[in-house]
């Protein structure tokens, strides 16, 4: 690509895509390394959860039942899957605090302007949100999957305690149905805690 080329391409690129990216909470935990490496590791965790709870939450918009069938009871080992990797996985997530889990904050920019009232510098803030966004997503993640959980749980119910059985085995499925009473406790627990965790 010659010098001329390079220059032309600069040159269509609009302002606001030359304006680098930040996270608003980087932002905020500048200076604090500790904390930064905490949030970049919770970033990734929230990367990780949202990539399959994406798949999840596509295959639903796009579901078409046969008869009677629903999302839930369709996509019940993946659901399952979800809350367990959640509740019995190597992640604590009671310990993510409420401002990790989805954005409470917005990158916002402050001008400097010379006399003539051109824009001479500009310099990046994190500026609160009245109302929490989803951000990364982990609390709007996690509260999907409590509430397909939920909706299994109810068909389970509905259905009888053999209902998940292979066999029809009322025994086998009642030991399922107690483990993923288990599991909606402990992701509404987890769920409540990142909630009311907005220590610093």
């Amino acid at each position: 690509m010659s010098e001329t080329t390079k220059e032309e391409d600069l040159s269509k690129k609009p302002e606001e895509d030359t304006e680098l990216s930040f996270d608003a909470v980087d932002l905020m935990l500048e200076g604090d390394l500790k904390s930064q490496i905490n949030y970049s590791m919770i970033k990734g965790i929230a990367m990780a959860l949202d990539e399959k709870s994406q798949i999840l939450i596509k295959a639903e918009e796009s579901f078409e039942p046969q008869e009677e069938e629903t999302f839930a009871e369709v996509a019940l080992p993946e659901i399952e899957a979800m809350g367990l990797a959640v509740t019995e996985g190597c992640v604590d997530f009671t310990k993510i605090r409420f401002w990790e889990a989805c954005a409470t904050a917005e990158v916002a920019w402050e001008e400097s302007k010379d006399a003539d009232g051109n824009v001479v510098s500009k310099i990046p803030y994190g500026n609160p949100l009245e109302n929490p966004a989803d951000g990364n997503r982990i609390l709007a993640n996690l509260k999907q999957i409590s509430t397909w959980l939920g909706e299994v749980h109810s068909l389970h119910e509905k259905n009888g305690m053999g209902w998940v059985s292979p066999y029809g085995c009322p025994e086998d499925g009642q030991q399922a149905y107690d483990k993923r009473s288990k599991s909606i406790n402990q992701l509404s627990h987890i769920i409540n805690s990142i909630e009311k965790n907005f220590e610093a």
